[in-house]
């Protein structure tokens, strides 16, 4: 299964798009029930709709037809875009004004600089481009992924949350010590998905990603430069704010897609 994977068909299969099979997604048309995908949602009042409900609701009417780049583009490309730009400035603005001005650091924070707790997860390395790239690695691997599952709004709260978690965590223990980087926000994608896997009871998918994670946090340890503080703020932030918005994102009662006609398919596919 795309973007979700049931590793040896263990598990629970997750819930897809009534429009695209093969897509993952926890979000309910507020009307209907049916899962949908960010791409057939449209907002409506307080929630959102899958576009057959969207028609009935506005008397036959199709919902407001999206370009390419509206249809397809991910929160997650924009983060990374940000993250890359201000990379960027980093290296031609001279003196390391960026990386000092955005840094997270807690006797600043402490005077006032609360802009920290959030600049920290858009700065990188200066003398290390590898730091940028591997935290867009991977945060456009399970970006893309649980931005599909949890919807656009829900997965960008997730992610600041757990960013402005790491920087807590930080300023909490280890106050003196700066900490520049996107991987609290990472870790908080992988609380949040930890979280997924559990609600979803794909328990042997869970104790893999549980492996996998362990495999991460020993490599880390031999990384002095490492701020284990912000990951461990990110991954717990990330896991709670999933916690909440979970009444939001409503767990469908059939994994699998109720029929539709061909022109349902070609309707909310195009």
């Amino acid at each position: 299964m795309e973007n979700f994977p049931n590793y040896m068909n263990y598990g629970q299969s997750p819930t897809v798009c009534v429009n695209h099979p093969d897509r993952v997604s926890y979000a309910q048309c507020g009307r209907c029930n049916r899962t949908v995908c960010g791409e057939c949602q449209t907002a409506q009042g307080a929630g959102v709709v899958c576009p057959d409900c969207y028609r009935e609701l506005n008397g036959g009417n199709v919902r407001p037809k999206r370009s390419f780049i509206a249809r397809h583009w991910h929160i997650t490309y924009t983060l990374i875009l940000i993250n890359v730009v201000v990379y960027g400035l980093q290296l031609i603005i001279p003196f390391r004004w960026v990386h000092n001005l955005g840094m997270m650091s807690g006797p600043r924070v402490h005077h006032g600089e609360y802009y920290r707790l959030i600049t920290h997860g858009f700065v990188h390395s200066q003398t290390d481009p590898m730091h940028l790239v591997w935290n867009m690695i991977y945060l456009f691997i399970f970006g893309v992924s649980l931005e599909r599952m949890m919807g656009r709004w829900k997965f960008l709260f997730v992610y600041m949350a757990a960013t402005v978690g790491a920087g807590c965590s930080v300023y909490l223990f280890t106050y003196y010590r700066g900490a520049v980087g996107a991987s609290g926000g990472v870790y908080g994608l992988y609380g949040a998905f930890f979280v997924l896997l559990l609600l979803r009871k794909q328990k042997d998918t869970a104790r893999l990603f549980i492996l996998l994670m362990g495999i991460d946090v020993v490599q880390s340890l031999f990384h002095p430069n490492i701020s284990h503080a912000g990951h461990f703020g990110g991954l717990v932030s990330g896991a709670l704010a999933t916690l909440l918005i979970i009444p939001f994102v409503k767990k469908p009662e059939s994994s699998n897609p109720p029929p539709q006609s061909p022109q349902q398919w070609l309707n909310g596919r195009y």
